[in-house]
């Protein structure tokens, strides 16, 4: 038994350095652009989640993913290049899949493990969000439309509501912890960003949108009733 083990260790430490090294070459010979690290880091995190490390070191592709979702995010805000939303929406993928695997009925994720599972997804949704939305919007075809400022406030807060409202249902705080991250993003920026980009008929809307789906998620709160664990 003994044996073996060594056998698969050698092996492992063997393939993984071969593919180090090709990861070098790769760089080095075919000029790939530093950005697509963020891509490979993504689908690294995904491995580690699926492959057999959950079973022996069960926090490395949650903290892999959280990593990736905020590293990544940062980057983007720091250089705004457009070959990061790759990796990003990589990254958000493979959030999805963790959380996806932590559902399934042989995984019994502990606490620390099910709060990086969530808020690495709450942070992949937020980043890559955050970097379509200003790629695509702010940089892209809606520049001149003021009223694309309201797309990240409502979509943050819909999907924030929607993971309380999921998470009381359920009986899981850290599902609804991870939508209320979601609603402090949206109020935050409503207050400290849409109040002072917005006028008029736009900014009235937006804050009253905002408030409506927060009393609305409220209403659907006190309706609807938490598992039993």
């Amino acid at each position: 038994m003994n044996g073996t083990k060594w056998d698969v260790r050698v092996l492992v430490v063997a393939g993984a350095g071969l593919l180090g090294l090709a990861g070098v070459f790769l760089w080095r010979d075919l000029q790939v652009p530093m950005e697509m690290l963020l891509a490979l880091a993504a689908i690294t995190a995904a491995g580690l989640a699926f492959a057999a490390v959950p079973r022996e070191r069960p926090l490395a592709g949650p903290i892999a993913v959280l990593a990736c979702a905020v590293l990544g995010g940062a980057w983007y805000a720091a250089t705004k290049s457009g070959l990061l939303l790759i990796g990003l929406a990589v990254t958000l993928v493979a959030a999805a899949l963790v959380v996806w695997r932590s559902r399934r009925p042989d995984a019994e994720p502990d606490r620390i493990q099910s709060f990086l599972i969530w808020y690495g997804l709450t942070a992949a949704a937020i980043a890559s969000s955050w970097a379509f939305y200003f790629h695509f919007l702010t940089l892209g075809f809606a520049d001149d439309d003021v009223g694309r400022r309201l797309v990240l406030t409502l979509g943050w807060l819909v999907a924030g509501v929607a993971l309380v409202l999921h998470g009381r249902k359920r009986g899981e705080a850290v599902i609804r912890d991870a939508g209320f991250a979601f609603v402090a993003m949206a109020v935050g920026k409503a207050l400290l960003y849409d109040t002072t980009h917005l006028s008029g008929t736009l900014r009235v809307a937006g804050l009253a949108g905002a408030g409506l789906l927060m009393l609305g998620g409220a209403w659907l709160s006190t309706r609807t009733s938490p598992r039993s664990a």
